[in-house]
């Protein structure tokens, strides 16, 4: 390289280092970030990476086991509203006989209820006539709206009080029609007509008012080639009044590959809700083999062959994916939920579907941080065993930044914060670690606030306030652009924010 050369090269880099350096600050105030994508993150040194985590099963939540639910109920949706925790389902039943699959019944919406978002009653409403009998929890029976009726409480500060829950549901045939409530329980049209037609909605098409972007947003099922062809998708569409909604778009997962996409269950996450969560169900189309043949459920997947070959072959399991524009989605291609150990038998299509909702629950560790739930079904096409079965993870525990004990460390992109202490929630090992530091704009440590000024921090907790050698008090940086430097062993980092 001449002289020339070797001076240009050096004006560039240092011409590049600047620009990356002058980036214009992110301001997060105190709202709490996870680590869930690499938005933040500015650079990343030694072997720190960005982990998914896997929600551990406890016990059956609710059984499908009334004369008007059966093995085809699902597309639960759920969600805390005040002390009251709600849980609204489909009853429906299959008849697998010979080479015949039809529905035993007609589908209808069902509703549970519990108080501490773990043990789980079905309350007799008397609302709906089921085979000469009121004595039921059944709360709407219609049209094509039963198949997957999807309510949500509306916080919207402009909803009327009679409107304040609402929902959707609806077919190709018959378009999204739009539903209201004032208590949740006692339902009716919100329109005569559909609200919304572009698309397929053979799914648990679902709605939400979104409190960040103060909007409604609509996610459903489409086909990428038209009607039931092509790639099963997810399309957004958001609306001001809940009436009039904009075009479609399409929801791009940058480094995913292209893959069916069953359900979407997308939603502001309830601690962090600038974020978008979603747990589509992912469904895998499978040949018939011998392979195939040993996974249990032996005995039903020969039935379902004979019936219906794709449902007998055919497999679904769970994802994990968030957004920050309700767009363009950080999709895991790894499952979020594997269908498990094979004599557990939800090797089958229909079973890992995820419930619309996460919601806090205590731990049955004593004195241990809460806990997030969420429900999973299995048992497809079999009425014995069909149920949904809730899965907890800790709070803000989906993905987290990862190092080895050989160690890993990330710096963010400029920040602006208010409060006064650094908070985060973290886990590692016995000998792992946890320090931060605090950077100015340009990457240099703050005096003070080094990382050799850094306390070691080990242990396992959700809100950990974080210290140097003269204290936890940050303030004098509040509302001044700053980095964040976290330098980890064998440890997880899930989430940081700044408290008073």
């Amino acid at each position: 390289m001449n002289c020339f050369r070797f001076v240009a090269f050096v004006f560039l880099s240092s011409f590049s280092l600047h620009v990356a350096r002058s980036e214009t600050p992110v301001d997060i105030g105190s709202r709490r970030e996870l680590f869930v994508d690499d938005a933040l993150i500015g650079s990343t040194t030694g072997r720190a990476e960005l982990r998914l985590h896997h929600p551990a099963p406890r016990e059956v939540a609710l059984r499908y086991d009334r004369a008007w639910e059966g093995n085809a109920s699902g597309y639960a949706t759920i969600f805390q509203d005040g002390d009251l925790y709600r849980m609204y389902y489909r009853g429906h039943r299959y008849i697998v006989e010979g080479k015949s699959l039809r529905q035993a019944q007609p589908e209808s919406v069902c509703y549970a209820e519990s108080r501490d978002g773990i043990e789980w009653t079905k309350p007799v409403l008397g609302l709906f006539e089921w085979q000469g009998s009121k004595q039921n929890n059944i709360i709407w029976l219609g049209g094509a709206e039963t198949h997957n009726f999807a309510p949500f409480k509306d916080f919207s500060p402009n909803c009327p009080d009679d409107q304040r829950y609402k929902a959707v549901g609806g077919t190709i045939n018959s378009g999204l029609l739009a539903f209201k409530s004032a208590d949740g329980i006692h339902w009716s049209r919100l329109s005569e007509h559909a609200i919304f037609t572009q698309g397929v909605f053979d799914s648990h098409n679902t709605a939400f008012w979104d409190p960040v972007r103060r909007e409604y947003a609509l996610n459903y099922r489409f086909f990428s080639e038209g009607q039931f062809k092509g790639l099963r998708l997810i399309g957004r569409s958001h609306s001001a009044d809940f009436r009039h909604w904009s075009e479609p778009e399409m929801l791009t997962y940058p480094g995913s590959p292209p893959q069916q996409m069953y359900t979407n269950q997308i939603a502001p996450y309830f601690r962090a809700p600038h974020i978008l969560m979603g747990f589509p169900t992912r469904y895998t189309a499978r040949s018939v083999s011998d392979h195939l043949r040993t996974l249990e459920p032996v005995e039903v997947r020969t039935r379902l062959i004979k019936a219906d070959e794709r449902t007998g072959t055919d497999l679904t399991d769970g994802v994990f994916m968030t957004s920050r524009d309700g767009l363009t989605f950080r999709r895991w291609d790894e499952a979020f939920v594997r269908p498990g150990p094979q004599a557990e038998g939800r090797w089958i299509y229909g079973d890992n579907y995820q419930s619309y909702g996460l919601w806090e629950t205590k731990s049955d560790v004593p004195g241990a941080p809460r806990e997030i739930s969420m429900h999973f079904n299995e048992g497809a096409w079999n009425d014995e065993l069909h149920r949904v079965r809730r899965y907890t993870i800790r709070l803000d525990g989906f993905v987290s930044l990862h190092a080895p004990l050989s160690g890993g460390e990330i710096e963010t992109k400029p920040l602006t914060f208010r409060g006064k202490q650094l908070a985060i929630n973290y886990s590692t090992s016995a000998a792992g670690s946890v320090r931060v530091e605090l950077q100015d704009e340009q990457g240099q440590s703050l005096a003070g606030f080094s990382l050799a000024d850094a306390t070691e921090l080990f242990g396992d907790t959700v809100e950990q306030i974080v210290s140097w050698k003269n204290g936890p008090d940050v303030s004098r940086f509040s509302g001044k652009p700053v980095r964040l430097r976290f330098v980890l062993k064998d440890a997880d980092l899930y989430s940081f924010r700044f408290v008073e």
